[in-house]
């Protein structure tokens, strides 16, 4: 057997006193926090509550080492935490945090109306499967359209291209009646539209 000091003393090496000192220095700040945690309750319930609390959760976690269901009791733990009450009765409310609430109400509103279009656009989805040419006769209704075809996506144009449009209009109509021409001659099959997770 290897004599006890050359085992103990690999890790007292000069080598890793850097590590030592950054683990020293977490461990003093993880029990200042501890105490200021623990401050902090016995402020807002007084010490007694405080060692029960404790208690408590040294039972919790010995339960859960014997093997037995700790999962619900951790779970009314949480809960328990989570109905804090706060008098905010006499709390001021700056400006700052009014546009920040406001901010953060309007961030709220623009991501419901995304997420809305892109259930929109997830019903316009194509499935692997299937054609494209069958999918559009099941998609057509009997309803006449709301607009003029077109006029939108010319609108749109004249503002992203001014007196050209027109032109690229051509090139664009073009190029798609060149594709689906060439659909129809050699009808391909769809690739699937599927993720690839590696």
């Amino acid at each position: 057997m290897e004599d006890i000091s050359t085992v103990m003393s690999w890790f007292s090496s000069p080598i890793y006193s850097r590590y030592w000192q950054h683990y020293q220095q977490a461990m003093a700040w993880h029990q200042r926090h501890r105490r200021a945690y623990q401050k902090a309750w016995e402020a807002a319930y007084g010490r007694g509550y405080c060692q029960e609390q404790q208690q408590q959760r040294y039972e919790d976690w010995h339960s859960a080492e014997e093997g037995q269901d700790g999962g619900e009791e951790s779970s009314e733990e949480s809960s328990s935490d989570s109905e804090i009450e706060c008098d905010v009765s006499n709390m001021e409310i700056s400006e700052e945090l009014r546009q920040y609430f406001a901010q953060t109400e309007k961030h709220r509103e623009e991501l419901k109306k995304q997420q809305q279009m892109e259930a929109e656009q997830e019903d316009s989805y194509v499935p692997a499967d299937q054609d494209l040419r069958g999918v559009s006769s099941w998609r057509s209704s009997t309803a006449p359209p709301s607009e003029r075809p077109g006029e939108r996506r010319t609108a749109e144009m004249k503002k992203l291209y001014g007196k050209d449009a027109p032109k690229i209009l051509a090139m664009e109509a073009a190029m798609q009646l060149t594709f689906d021409r060439n659909c129809d001659l050699k009808q391909p099959k769809y690739w699937p539209v599927i993720p690839l997770k590696l």
